[in-house]
């Protein structure tokens, strides 16, 4: 709207075989907004700023299960022996992601460009593979079974050394940092171990 107010959202409806049969149908949406501030009559640092763009959004998306995450799974030893090793869930819904960003984009002097983003995404309904109950007869399960919280700060600056009729060389300066905590699990803290590895879930 009049080149400087940007406005963006979607709606929508997935289904998908891959969850299970109780949680077929799930609905995301996203909505955007970026307002350029030098666009604007009063804007003060045209000399300096002569770009600015501040930016917000929220969204949300899902991740789908595997495909055998839903049903029982055996495996068959020597001899042709048969023992369980997947419990099936039926009730599998996918992982809901909603991400919050917030960040400003500026080019400074007509020549460097500046970028800063802040982002939170918080997963809930994540799906883990988790230790079944021993009355079972299964070892593990795939559930929804924890919340994770991730926050990541992005900052980078474009700066052109040489710029003219014959050589333009732009030279990209990055910094960013992620971290990520199980805020919430469903199930009791389990560990898994494997060749090289040993994880442990647990909130926080």
């Amino acid at each position: 709207y009049k080149g400087k107010y940007i406005f963006d959202a979607v709606y929508r409806q997935d289904g998908s075989s891959l969850f299970g049969s109780e949680e077929r149908w799930h609905a995301y949406s996203r909505g955007s907004m970026a307002w350029r501030l030098s666009d604007e009559g009063w804007w003060p640092l045209k000399g300096s700023v002569n770009d600015m763009k501040l930016r917000a959004s929220v969204g949300t998306a899902g991740g789908r299960p595997g495909f055998n995450y839903q049903y029982e799974t055996f495996n068959i030893g020597a001899g042709g022996t048969i023992s369980s090793n997947q419990l099936g869930n039926r009730f599998l819904k996918p992982e809901n992601t909603t991400e919050t960003e917030l960040g400003f984009d500026a080019e400074l002097f007509n020549k460097y460009g500046l970028n800063v983003t802040y982002a939170k995404d918080v997963t809930e309904d994540q799906m883990l593979e988790v230790p079944s109950s021993a009355s079972s007869g299964f070892s593990t399960q795939w559930r929804n079974a924890g919340t994770v919280e991730n926050k990541t700060y992005e900052v980078s600056l474009n700066v052109p050394p040489i710029t003219n009729r014959d050589v333009v060389w732009t030279t990209r300066l990055a910094y960013d940092r992620n971290r990520a905590f199980i805020t919430k699990l469903d199930v009791p803290p389990f560990t898994r171990t494997t060749s090289n590895s040993r994880f442990e879930f647990r909130e926080g």
